[in-house]
């Protein structure tokens, strides 16, 4: 039969064939087209039957026994048993990590604080983007930076996109993650430059991916919520052999919704596919891919009038609806070596690369006209900005005795090579070109590609060679003993241009720079009540050689460097549930912050003398009882800033710190037997006052807003309800400066269907 085809091809296979074309058409690229789809192009489900997975509050095998319960299944190769593999784990409490150490740590031995958000705490929130599960992690507030969506604040400094690690291996990247290939997020607090070279001294953090399945599993989800929200999801693994030598696991998703934003969009693509090789008892190689498509509305969002927040609706748009738009395009692969060379040693070898290609075209305000509702804007154009990294670690693990010691050793190497390529910014110039908008009551100009005569082209490069040796000991039952040193050496190259009219403006500038350095890491462990109790206290450095962004001197940048000291307790209060209390203090020179500036290219980075940062924090996570579980956190900072050279920033505090963040959620499985569950859960969040931007006087007010949920699970099937906002309250969760402060949202409902077969 002959087919008419009257639409693009991707959507057309999603539309014929569900999900399933879409997963298909994904791998080829072609299902994302360059304007948000229509509502009637949305792919839909096929119908078929499906199952739920048990809920996250799972209790004893006597009360609640699925009848196939997925959490009790061998791990799926070899690997998730030896030092370096991850192990699986059901409800909110993870007892053991890998981000601290490499290795397979439980968390009562560790002199540090791990933070933990598993695949049920995801599931329960309902979860698809890193700043609606940070919550689950004490410390952390939101940054609210549209180029970087990723970023966010921890323990008073701010994480940047590009230190996140995905699996141990460096991710820089400023596309916003998806989790549908996510197994848990490892949070490690703390300057981790002996395992993982460069990175922020308040933490890093690590996505864990899901591995392939020795036994077939298959499940299928779909969303839908306010603002046209749709997402669906497919997750299926087993053995691609009957002698389970070769493994795969697939997961893909497809997202398409609208915002409480006046002409907000957003559409995401992602596939991950995942291949094991056991090629012997004691050997695996695993290859994963990915790729990610996810294209949205530039918005900067709303402004401050006059000084004051609140006077501008959150729904208005204050850019241009025909011309602003972003795209992040992300295409990685990684290939894993595992070998057990005995019973003692096990090695894992692991290759990355990461493709990276981010154009964008914006319009944002710079500043409010005088005595009106009135605001000078500029457009930025991104044609091109493309990066490159390609990585390769080697580790050496062992668990073994010397004596009456009992060591958890690691050692290896990371080399890194990053590559930011023909970043071109083309720029209005204030003055010349007219973009005024009245905040109030806004009518877009939508102007056609006029000439954006301010250009700024940057290249930057950077290669990275670490070596590092780690070694958890433990002396005695009672008391452990860590201490780690890596040595590192970074040749970064950074070539910067600015003209105007094609006249230089800022001249050629090239600049060169080595470095070498060791950090060290020391932490002590003692159990008054062995297995119950820990105290611990910890110190370590942290080292992260310049980046690139806008230098428009001929300065160079200098390097990071943070040091920090941690004393903290962890309780056991019984098997599934932990309490955890931690204090900090932190210090790093030479921070680098980039600032808003009225001409091209609107912004610069420079370096702050010093931030120091201090606090306590408490956190609640587990099982209190059979049927009631909770992640709940508390956090108290005081950040200061301090440059002598620098009036505007010298003793203030950095933006977007709150003092006290409080963050609640818990929930109670009301009935719970063999054939079903049914659960609610009750969240809150409040975060302090913050200075919106570096310098200034503006401050983002407090807020505390009220979510709830409600599941149910019947066998194969399991549903959820979740309720972000319940009383519908105006906040501000970041901001970048006075006149790019985002708004959190208004009162949202999203509903989930899931099936596990």
């Amino acid at each position: 039969m002959k087919m008419t085809w009257t639409e693009p091809l991707g959507l057309g296979l999603c539309r014929r064939l569900g999900v399933w074309g879409c997963l298909v058409c994904s791998a080829a690229g072609v299902c994302l087209g360059q304007q948000p789809p229509t509502s009637d192009s949305i792919p839909t489900l096929p119908e078929t039957q499906v199952i739920g997975e048990p809920p996250a509050m799972t209790a004893p095998e006597t009360v609640f026994a699925p009848t196939e319960d997925f959490s009790a299944l061998p791990p799926p190769v070899f690997t998730q048993s030896t030092v370096f593999g991850t192990p699986s784990v059901r409800g909110y409490l993870a007892p053991e990590q890998t981000t601290g150490t490499l290795l397979r740590v439980p968390d009562l031995e560790l002199p540090a604080a791990v933070g933990v958000i598993t695949s049920d705490t995801m599931r329960d929130q309902q979860a698809t983007r890193m700043d609606e599960v940070l919550r689950d992690v004490s410390g952390v507030s939101k940054l609210g930076d549209q180029l970087r969506p990723d970023a966010f604040v921890l323990r008073g400094f701010e994480v940047r996109s590009r230190d996140y690690r995905k699996n141990g291996l460096l991710d820089p990247t400023y596309a916003p993650r998806n989790f549908a290939n996510v197994e848990r997020i490892e949070i490690l607090k703390g300057p981790s430059s002996v395992l993982y070279g460069a990175g922020q001294p308040s933490g890093t953090v690590n996505l864990i991916t899901k591995k392939p399945l020795a036994t077939d599993y298959h499940r299928a989800t779909a969303q839908f919520g306010s603002f046209g929200f749709e997402r669906y999801t497919v997750d299926t693994t087993g053995p691609i052999r009957d002698d389970e030598s070769w493994l795969y696991r697939l997961n893909f998703s497809y997202e398409n919704a609208d915002t409480f934003r006046d002409y907000g969009y957003n559409e995401r693509v992602f596939l991950a596919p995942v291949v094991t090789w056991q090629i012997d008892a004691d050997t695996a190689l695993t290859w994963e891919g990915e790729y990610l498509q996810d294209r949205r509305r530039f918005d900067t969002g709303v402004v401050a009038l006059d000084g004051a927040i609140g006077r501008v609706p959150i729904t208005n748009f204050l850019g241009e609806p025909d011309n602003d738009f972003q795209l992040f395009q992300d295409w990685r692969q990684t290939l894993f070596f595992d070998h057990r060379l005995n019973e003692i040693w096990t090695t894992r070898i692991a290759a990355t690369t990461i493709f990276y290609y981010a154009p964008s075209f914006g319009t944002f305000p710079l500043e409010q006209q005088p005595n009106t509702t009135l605001v000078d804007r500029s457009q930025q154009s991104i044609p091109q900005f493309f990066e490159q990294y390609y990585g390769v670690t080697a580790n050496l693990g062992g668990e073994f005795t010397t004596g009456a010691l009992e060591h958890k050793l690691v050692l290896g190497t990371e080399q890194g090579w990053f590559i930011s390529n023909n970043f071109t910014s083309e720029s209005s110039i204030p003055g010349l070109q007219n973009y005024t908008i009245d905040a109030l009551q806004p009518v877009y100009l939508n102007p056609p590609g006029l000439l954006l005569p301010a250009v700024f082209d940057a290249t930057y490069r950077q290669n990275r060679h670490g070596f590092y040796v780690q070694d958890l000991i433990k002396l005695n039952p009672r008391w452990w003993f860590m201490a780690g040193l890596r040595y590192d050496h970074a040749d970064v190259t950074f070539f910067r241009e600015l003209t105007t009219f094609k006249i230089p403006t800022i001249p050629p500038t090239d600049t060169e720079q080595g470095f070498d350095r060791w950090t060290p890491r020391v932490g002590v462990l003692y159990q008054p009540l062995p297995d119950l109790l820990s105290l611990y206290g910890s110190y370590s450095r942290s080292f992260d050689p310049p980046g690139g962004g806008a230098r428009l001197t001929d300065d160079p940048l200098l390097p990071e460097l943070g040091e920090a000291w941690e004393v903290g307790a962890k309780y056991q209060l019984h098997r599934k549930l932990a309490a955890q209390a931690a204090w900090f203090w932190i210090q790093k020179d030479n921070y680098t912050i980039d600032t808003v500036l009225s001409t091209p290219p609107f912004f610069a980075t420079s370096q702050v003398g010093q931030q120091t940062s201090q606090g306590a924090e408490f956190s609640l996570v587990g099982q209190i009882t059979d049927r009631w579980s909770t992640t709940s956190n508390y956090t108290i900072t005081d950040a200061v800033l301090r440059d002598p050279t620098n009036a505007d920033l010298d003793d203030r505090r950095p933006r977007n710190v709150p003092r006290h963040i409080v963050n609640l959620w818990t929930r109670y499985n009301v009935v719970q037997n063999s054939d079903h569950t049914l659960g609610a859960a009750l969240g809150m969040v409040y975060v302090d006052d913050r200075l919106a931007s570096f310098g200034g006087d503006l401050r983002l007010p407090d807020f505390t807003r009220w979510d709830a949920a409600f599941f149910y699970t019947r066998r194969r099937w399991d549903f959820g309800l979740y309720l972000e906002n319940l009383f519908d309250k105006a906040y501000y969760s970041g901001s970048v400066t006075d006149f790019q402060i985002t708004p959190g949202a208004p009162f949202t409902i999203r509903g989930q269907a899931g099936v596990t077969f």
